[in-house]
């Protein structure tokens, strides 16, 4: 389901049950978004970095780094939550609103804050019962 205006490149992968709201993927980097995926309104995916590195101006040169972003089955990204290259959210986790995703995040994790971090888990018992008896939003 695709509700109101995206900006999804070609190396996008979606899954079945996708729900996004005005969220841009940007950067040629390959994105993977599972099954029954929410994303609030203002994110952003990003896949590439300039080269500030080993290229040849300063502060950036011409070229960029790609990294691959991986999101889960049954992921929740609140509004505004941006997700930086490199990144993997696991299964089940939800990202609170605002937040900036630098790092990997756990299966059933919940996360927010600038950079993003854990501060709880979801109970994955009854998580796992629901996702059995298919009841998915």
């Amino acid at each position: 389901m695709f509700d109101n205006e995206k900006t999804v490149n070609s190396k996008t992968v979606l899954g079945d049950n996708v729900h996004l709201i005005g969220i841009q993927v940007r950067g040629e980097g390959r994105v993977t978004i599972g099954d029954n995926f929410h994303a609030g309104s203002g994110c952003e995916i990003i896949t590439e970095n300039h080269n500030y590195d080993d290229g040849e101006a300063i502060p950036y040169d011409d070229t960029f780094v790609t990294e691959s972003v991986e999101i889960g089955d049954n992921v929740w990204l609140g509004i505004d939550v941006t997700v930086l290259p490199g990144v993997s959210i696991g299964e089940g986790a939800i990202i609170q609103a605002g937040s900036v995703v630098t790092q990997d995040i756990p299966k059933g994790a919940i996360a927010g804050g600038h950079p993003a971090e854990v501060f709880e888990h979801r109970d994955m018992d009854h998580y796992e019962t629901l996702k059995a008896e298919g009841k998915f939003h």
